[in-house]
């Protein structure tokens, strides 16, 4: 601490002035704190830390004023004045540059008096000293005041013009003499109509005299807090006033056994303490709401059909849910960790997670799995599920992916496909199919290696089955002509369900085409059909026509093997038979009878 002895001197005469007045002031119980021009300080005396203990072993050369006055005002304001403490601070500064002049006031059980003295060279002395004011002896109750000019006329003068208003009361709380200021903060027109009421009366006037309506429950809490406080003075207490004001009352006993009651107007003080406690009432209530929204968005994040990931500027995966760890099966353990992108791609490699995937994604992949552009892609993982991905990047850096299970939409999308070329009962492709297959095999074909072959099927006496035995019999009947051509083709071609009852073979320009439709019609004619137990005879007629000779494109080939196929049907009287198609120099359509085809 640097106390007059110990302070610097810089060979300015005006401080080594101060820190001779100072010691000498000691002498005298007068407290010297000095500042320069910047308000910092420059010394003080025993007498200062004596009246102002808190800044014992704190204040130092070079402090600035305001840490000061900190400290000062931590000491005097109650928690709930706390967050007014800057306030305080600020008007403590501009007080002390302004200050002209003396005033007291109370700290620590001593009542001082300050005096501020500013030097030619910006240097501004504080100085304290303690005094008690002196009481006059009481009036008698009846009169119930003592007379302002009954006060030592300095301490009559500065309480007069203090801001805050101050009473003085004797033990029967009877009020003895107030400042302006409690006159004009409780609400009398003069001091003759406030002294000889009890503080507890005045508080009541109050109340009905400020051209507000009486308020029964704030008047009875303030009388409450009076009885109370008033017992037992010393503490602060609060009072509510008309008009949304606030006092705060300050009690300290004096001589003679009267009371000291400072009245501090605390409405701006209150008003901000309601705006903080409604701003930190929202805020509650706006974490609360985070708090919901989040919780939400776990719970959305947790039950969610998508996996989603998603991953920072410096390609760390934030997050991951549980569904994205079931669709990629990653240990939650791994995902928890907060893994490098890279990581987690790794462990994917070493468990084989691509070797289904196309090299243009794999290229991908290798090289990070990570684009600043939105892009999707599919792959198919080793368990034979197709997952989509879709990345999205983030502004900053980073981007959110999404991994999706497509794979029923895919089987149902083969299965569309499937259904758009095939033939919904038998399984076989359809006539179309088989016409596109039929052109491609004659556009292949050449004159060394001749050219393909098609069988025209149709079932013998079929719509008497369906007219007997009705359409589903028709149908099973249906399916096992299908899967008796299939299993006799074999590879050789490839069998399709024209329409109805009629079938097609396409085949090959290698395969011996008559054999083939005879074994057909052997593998019809050999077994017949069961239906309730009973076996019923089974028989197909079949066209044969081959390119070029039967036709020079698909629908004229087809043509030509039906053309053979009725004529069969014509002379196989129901028992079905095999005809080939056959073309003379002269263009004439001839039938030749194949003869193993005669019943």
């Amino acid at each position: 601490m640097a106390e007059p002895g110990d302070a610097p001197v810089d060979g300015q005469g005006a401080l080594s002035t101060l820190s001779v007045m100072a010691q000498m002031l000691d002498g005298l119980s007068v407290a010297l704190c000095a500042f320069d021009a910047q308000d910092r300080t420059l010394l003080w005396n025993r007498s200062f830390v004596r009246y102002f203990p808190e800044h014992a072993r704190h204040v130092h050369v070079g402090e600035p004023y305001a840490d000061n006055l900190r400290r000062f005002y931590r000491e005097r304001l109650d928690p709930s004045e706390q967050p007014a403490l800057e306030r305080y601070v600020r008007a403590g500064i501009e007080r002390h540059r302004t200050q002209q002049a003396p005033f007291s006031f109370e700290h620590r059980g001593r009542h001082l008096t300050v005096s501020s003295l500013s030097l030619p060279d910006g240097t501004r002395v504080r100085m304290w000293r303690e005094d008690v004011p002196p009481l006059p002896v009481p009036a008698d109750r009846a009169e119930g005041a003592i007379p302002a000019a009954a006060l030592a006329p300095m301490e009559a003068s500065l309480l007069d013009h203090v801001a805050d208003g101050v009473s003085v009361i004797d033990a029967s709380t009877t009020i003895v003499w107030t400042n302006e200021a409690f006159l004009a903060m409780y609400g009398f027109e003069s001091r003759e109509d406030a002294l000889g009421l009890t503080f507890a009366a005045a508080f009541a006037h109050t109340w009905q005299t400020e051209g507000q309506p009486t308020q029964a429950a704030r008047l009875h809490d303030g009388l409450s807090v009076l009885r109370d406080q008033l017992r037992f003075p010393g503490a602060a207490f609060e009072l509510a006033l008309p008009g949304d004001r606030w006092s705060r009352v300050i009690a300290r006993v004096g001589p003679q056994g009267k009371h000291f009651l400072v009245h501090v107007d605390i409405t701006l003080l209150k008003r901000q303490q309601h705006e903080l406690l409604a701003a930190e009432a929202r805020a509650r209530e706006s974490e609360a709401q985070l708090n919901r929204k989040s919780s939400m968005l776990e719970l959305t994040l947790e039950r969610m059909d998508q996996g989603l990931m998603m991953v920072s500027a410096d390609h760390v995966v934030e997050l991951c849910n549980r569904r994205a760890m079931e669709l990629l099966d990653l240990p939650e353990a791994l995902m928890a960790s907060r893994p490098s992108f890279q990581r987690v791609l790794q462990y994917q490699l070493d468990r084989r997670e691509f070797d289904r995937a196309d090299p243009a994604v794999m290229g991908f992949i290798s090289a990070g799995g990570i684009l600043a552009r939105p892009h999707s892609y599919e792959r198919e993982r080793p368990d034979g599920r197709v997952i989509e991905i879709r990345s999205v990047p983030l502004d900053g850096g980073g981007l959110v992916r999404t991994y999706t299970d497509i794979s029923e939409r895919r089987e149902q999308e083969r299965r569309i496909r499937f259904l758009a070329r095939h033939d919904g009962l038998t399984g076989l492709i359809n006539r179309e199919v088989f016409l596109e297959q039929l052109g491609e095999a004659m556009e292949a074909a050449n004159a060394i290696a001749g050219g393909p072959s098609v069988c025209f099927l149709d079932l013998d006496r079929f719509k008497s089955i369906n007219d007997c035995h009705g359409h589903a019999v028709g149908d099973q009947v249906l399916i096992e002509a299908a899967s008796r051509m299939t299993s006799v083709v074999r590879d050789r071609g490839v069998v399709a369900r024209l329409g109805g009852d009629e079938f097609g073979v396409l085949l090959g320009a290698t395969v011996n085409a008559r054999a083939v439709a005879q074994q057909l019609f052997e593998a019809f004619r050999a077994t017949g059909w069961q239906h309730a137990g009973t076996v019923h005879d089974m028989a197909v007629s079949i066209g044969v026509a081959t390119f070029p000779n039967g036709g020079s494109d698909a629908h004229s080939l087809l043509r030509s093997a039906d053309a053979a196929m009725y004529l069969a049907k014509a002379t196989g009287d129901g028992l079905g038979g095999v005809r080939v198609f056959g073309a003379s120099a002269a263009s004439a359509l001839t039938m030749e009878l194949l003869p193993q085809a005669l019943p």
